[in-house]
């Protein structure tokens, strides 16, 4: 850092420079767009650390004051945008960002998955109220399964009824009623009486 000062290098139109004030450091970065919100990170050995974050003003510059001894970067929507040192240090600035995006990505894929798999507080609501409803319905329907073998199973012990016979009458030549199954009992015939002999002459005599 030559007499304090320190050139940054950026891409996509952002510049700047860092200088020593006492033991702070400030940078300034230009060519941002304004109100775009932008971060500073200290570059350590595999990893990097946030130190400041702010937004750009109407001409798109930010002044970060951070302490460190490292070499830092300046990130804005997962980008790099500026940083101190060579190209060496962009690279790691940049691989870096690329875990951090991983990360954040795997995270929310978990997130979202753990949710679609947990039913909404609702529907287990509705699940709870209708369970003793559905028990209900199926202690009804043993109940009546059990009724209708115990129906059968009555039905199945008692004697069967025997047919009553029918009886189906014809009548032959004869004038007789005649039935198909058993004997039909014919109507007694008429008694007859003799007459008592009276004083005429009899019925085979020959007239005079």
């Amino acid at each position: 850092m030559a007499f304090g000062y320190d050139l940054l290098t950026g891409r996509q139109g952002a510049s700047g420079y860092c200088r020593k004030v006492g033991e702070k450091t400030e940078i300034h970065a230009r060519g941002l767009e304004p109100g775009e919100n932008c971060a500073v990170y200290e570059l350590l050995p595999g990893r990097a650390e946030k130190c400041d974050e702010k937004t750009a003003d109407g001409n798109g510059q930010i002044v970060f004051t951070c302490q460190s001894g490292n070499a830092f970067f300046v990130a804005s929507k997962g980008r790099v945008r500026l940083w101190q040192g060579g190209e060496e240090n962009y690279l790691r600035a940049c691989e870096w960002m690329q875990k951090e995006k991983t990360k954040k990505e795997e995270t929310q894929k978990s997130i979202s998955s753990e949710t679609s798999i947990a039913p909404p507080a609702a529907e287990t609501e509705e699940t709870i109220k209708e369970e003793p409803k559905a028990a209900q319905n199926i202690l009804a329907r043993d109940l009546e399964e059990i009724q209708r073998s115990e129906i059968t199973e009555d039905r199945e012990k008692m004697p069967e009824e025997l047919p009553s016979p029918t009886i189906m009458t014809e009548i032959d030549e004869t004038g007789k009623m005649e039935s198909a199954g058993e004997p039909v009992p014919s109507a007694p015939e008429p008694s007859y009486t003799l007459r008592f002999p009276s004083t005429g002459e009899p019925v085979d005599a020959l007239p005079n």
